[in-house]
């Protein structure tokens, strides 16, 4: 690639990464292309890509955005950079399944709002549950809180039969 092109290329880079800011790293090696075609199918479902790019291009990409990246190991190898333009966890998410289906990628780090964060933090995004999910969970939260709410009433309606009942009985023998 001529100079000239790289120039573009990272220009465009610049452009196109400048619109998120959520950027997830991630080592594709010996992943089939297959796996690959699958996995930005179903990123792109979820409004969220995966781009190839050289590590050195990459670099400069994150500089001229002015975001750093602590560790070194993050441009090494072959990398792929995932990002979403709606839910920010998705990449995360995905990745985490495919890896979870011995597709061999792994996670390198990420860049959320500014802030580095290591595999491990990235690891732990990826369980958070998707918003359908969290939403799910809540009206679960709610629905049970009525169950309860309604079992304590019925217990003090029963109780209160109880008692008349016996106040009718003690009133029937005088």
């Amino acid at each position: 690639m001529i100079k000239a092109e790289k120039k573009e290329l990272v220009a465009e880079l610049i452009r196109e990464f400048g619109k998120v800011d959520n950027y997830y790293f991630a080592d594709f090696t010996g992943i089939t292309a297959e796996d690959v075609t699958r996995l930005r199918a179903e990123l792109r479902s979820e409004n969220a890509t995966m781009k190839v790019v050289k590590n050195s291009l990459l670099s400069r990409v994150m500089a001229e955005l002015n975001i750093e990246i602590p560790d070194p190991e993050v441009f090494l190898g072959s990398t792929a950079v995932l990002y979403s333009t709606d839910d920010v966890l998705v990449p995360a998410r995905k990745v985490s399944e495919f890896a979870d289906e011995d597709v061999s990628i792994r996670f390198k780090g990420a860049v959320l709002e500014g802030r580095f964060l290591t595999i491990e933090e990235v690891q732990r995004l990826a369980k958070i549950p998707s918003r359908d999910g969290l939403l799910a969970q809540l009206v679960g939260l709610f629905e049970s809180a009525k169950s309860a709410l309604v079992g304590v009433l019925q217990a003090k309606l029963q109780e209160l039969v109880v008692v008349l009942s016996s106040l009718s009985a003690q009133k029937e023998v005088q």
